[in-house]
């Protein structure tokens, strides 16, 4: 019997993961660059609330989690987040879903990160290499190493991924430790409180930036296809993750609010690009503030790696569906998806190509405009996947009063982020990010609408 394209077996990716490999993907997406560069943000809108918003994230994120893990529990593929659409809002719904989440690790994460990451590398290589590395040398050096990880294989860019995190988070750990024991008698739970404006700010507002945080940890599902048992281990890792995640944040946050004090925190911190170096520098020397900014580096890198792996898997499942060539269905005999890895490598590199058509001043301004759109489309996403499970949950009978609890805290945090990144609308080069989620929105509505199920080839 010849075989055709219905015969042929159907590309499938090894199962080579272990549970220390899926907590590296879920780790992989910038703890350290939230803490080193984006917490300032945070206490720039909250003051001395800043603590307080982080935590109240953390908590909403854990119960998303959960969320994420009541998913998990009953189906696992490399398209894990259209999949779990699918079955809360069908078929169109899950594929249009899938297209935007796909679209918002491919060209936010993958693609337009190459450019602030190139900056990052020449930023570092005039600090402490005389400058021997241009931007756009440390982009493509960042970018073939995500390309290469990722065609060797999930187990080595996620294992590569969680050594990074694990060596860099500890000049983070030891500068917060260090400005808690500066604090002295300014130590204080009010800052947890939410009846105390301890150095007022907008709480509400900083939420919204503190929920954005934690966005890129469900990119582990899209590895449920090659770990053995997706259905146990894919819960444990994000919710685990979420949990050390949150830890890491809320101490960090409110060390650096002890230190600057909330009274000056909202303008002596976000004033500094990498405000939680310089004080490392002045807390434990210069030693510590080198080690972070490097720890940032690496976990620029770390993020790359996790956005391309995603992104590609991303991919792969899209063609499996009949929305995209077959051709990026194909695996090597490490059953990575080769075409798909490939394509995210010229996503990278045409951004690098763009880079050059923005002002030298400008360019690491597009970590900001990418950081919105993606922003936005995984809020939109996260906001589907609450509700939608809130819908299965009252189907099937399987409600608890603290189930509920969790959806209705899980449902909340997205779309108070979809509102926070829309009210007040963006201005500046941000816009630009929120005009392209939303073009990407309507391509996804219009791919799914156009889509013949049939075609299907998972």
């Amino acid at each position: 019997m010849p075989i055709t394209a219905e015969t042929a077996p159907k590309p499938r990716p090894s199962k080579r993961l272990t549970m220390l490999d899926l907590i590296g993907q879920a780790c992989a997406i910038g703890p350290l660059i939230g803490i080193g560069l984006f917490l300032a943000f945070v206490a720039q809108i909250a003051a001395g609330r800043g603590p307080l918003a982080i935590l109240l994230a953390a908590i909403g994120m854990v119960c998303f989690a959960m969320v994420i893990a009541f998913y998990a529990s009953f189906t696992g593929g490399a398209g894990a987040v259209g999949d779990y659409v699918e079955r809360a809002w069908g078929r169109r719904a899950g594929m249009a879903i899938l297209i935007i989440y796909t679209f918002s690790l491919l060209v936010s994460g993958a693609g337009g990160f190459s450019i602030a990451v190139g900056v990052l590398v020449a930023n570092f290589s005039k600090a402490y290499l005389f400058g021997l590395v241009p931007w756009w040398g440390g982009a493509l050096i960042v970018v073939l190493i995500a390309w290469v990880m990722n065609v060797r294989g999930a187990d080595v860019a996620t294992r590569a991924q969680l050594v990074i995190v694990l060596v860099s988070v500890i000049p983070f750990l030891l500068t917060a430790i260090a400005a808690i024991i500066h604090a002295g008698p300014a130590n204080t739970w009010d800052f947890f409180s939410i009846f105390h404006a301890t150095g007022g700010g907008n709480l509400f507002g900083g939420l919204l930036f503190a929920i954005l945080l934690f966005g890129g940890f469900e990119t582990v599902a899209v590895l449920a296809e090659e770990t053995p048992n997706p259905r146990r281990t894919i819960p444990i890792a994000l919710v685990s993750t979420v949990v050390l995640t949150g830890i890491l944040f809320v101490l960090c946050s409110y060390a650096g609010t002890v230190y600057f004090g909330p009274e000056l925190v909202g303008k002596a911190w976000p004033a500094q690009l990498d405000g939680f170096a310089e004080m490392a520098n002045k807390l434990l020397g210069n030693w510590a503030g080198m080690w972070i900014r490097i720890g940032i580096f690496a976990d620029f890198i770390s993020c790359f790696i996790g956005f391309s792996l995603a992104a590609s898997r991303g991919l792969f499942a899209l063609s499996r569906a009949g929305i995209l060539p077959r051709v990026l269905g194909r695996t090597n005999r490490l059953g990575a998806p080769t075409m798909a890895s490939h394509s995210v490598l010229a996503t990278a590199l045409l951004a690098i190509a763009v880079g050059f058509l923005i002002p030298a001043a400008e360019r690491y301004k597009s970590l900001f405009v990418v950081a919105t759109a993606q922003g936005l489309l995984l809020a939109l996403t996260y906001a589907v996947l609450a509700v939608g499970a809130c819908k299965l949950v009252f189907t099937t009978g399987k409600s608890s009063v603290p189930r509920w609890i969790v959806l209705l805290i899980a449902s909340a945090m997205p779309v108070l982020a979809l509102y926070g990144s829309l009210f007040p609308f963006p201005q500046g080069p941000e816009q630009w990010g929120v005009w392209g989620a939303f073009a990407a929105i309507a391509l996804a509505i219009i791919g799914s609408l156009v889509w013949k199920p049939g075609a299907s080839r998972t």
